[in-house]
């Protein structure tokens, strides 16, 4: 069964952040996928203050904390210097400061 977690903690702290050198965080805790070489398809997952637990009080998205994923897909584009990256603001840099 599937359920909706609302977030409930601070203005931006429940955003994605998507890092070159580490992979991509759907908010600090609630999943992260990290693409470092040799887990490249592990996610984990922790439900800190950012996300509503539900009425199962769960502590994470997914059994455990974390599994591999059966497949993953990665999109990305090439642009040129100085072209507009289409939704590029939908993404947070929570690292620049």
């Amino acid at each position: 069964k599937l359920q909706k977690l609302q977030k409930v903690g601070g203005g931006g702290l429940a955003c994605a952040n998507d890092s070159p050198t580490f992979g991509i965080s759907f908010g600090p805790d609630g999943l992260v996928i990290g693409l470092q070489p040799g887990r490249e398809k592990w996610a984990q997952s922790k439900l800190g203050t950012y996300y509503e637990r539900g009425p199962e009080n769960l502590g994470s998205l997914i059994v455990g904390g974390g599994c591999a994923l059966k497949e993953l897909k990665v999109f990305c584009g090439v642009y040129k210097d100085g072209e507009d990256i289409p939704y590029s603001g939908a993404v947070l840099d929570m690292t620049s400061g």
